[in-house]
């Protein structure tokens, strides 16, 4: 089953939890519908000269948005649950539940490791440093740069007179 077919389902008021396990028990529901309804993907095989055609499941991310469509709530719905003091802590769990499996589907090879870090935020930082450590190499602004060139080409100029 895909998710839309979920949401096709949900018509009308979005639910309002009547505590914070109540929406624990739901996200649950949710992670056990990924679990249950993995993405099936069409390979194909080579088995004594013949080609065969199979299905591979392959995991089914945990998301923000894919657990609003299942719980039948906005984004927006989800930000303000997140704001109540009674909810934050569940809220904080079932995010720590979405990171911790889409973050080991990546690392395992489950999921497209460069979507994933950027879903999480991840992201290598380089920094480099136009700095040299005994002071021979120096950093220019753009204009201090221009002036530099001019310079040099006005030193250049005067050579050839």
């Amino acid at each position: 089953m895909e998710l839309w077919e979920v949401a096709k389902n949900n018509v009308g008021k979005p639910p309002a939890f009547k505590s914070p396990e109540d929406m624990k028990e739901r996200a649950f529901e949710y992670f056990e519908w990924l679990k249950e309804n993995q993405i099936r993907e069409i390979k194909a095989f080579s088995s004594q000269g013949d080609v065969i055609y199979g299905e591979v499941p392959k995991l089914r991310p945990a998301t923000q948005h894919g657990l609003c469509v299942f719980l039948n709530i906005g984004v927006s719905t989800w930000h303000d649950y997140k704001k109540k003091p009674e909810y934050s802590e569940v809220t904080s769990l079932i995010e720590s539940v979405m990171y911790e499996q889409k973050f080991a589907g990546a690392a395992g090879g489950l999921l497209n490791a460069n979507i994933i870090a950027r879903d999480l935020g991840l992201k290598d930082e380089i920094k480099a440093d136009h700095t040299s450590s005994d002071g021979s190499m120096k950093t220019y602004s753009p204009d201090d740069y221009a002036k530099a060139q001019a310079s040099l080409v006005k030193g250049h100029l005067e050579d050839l007179d």
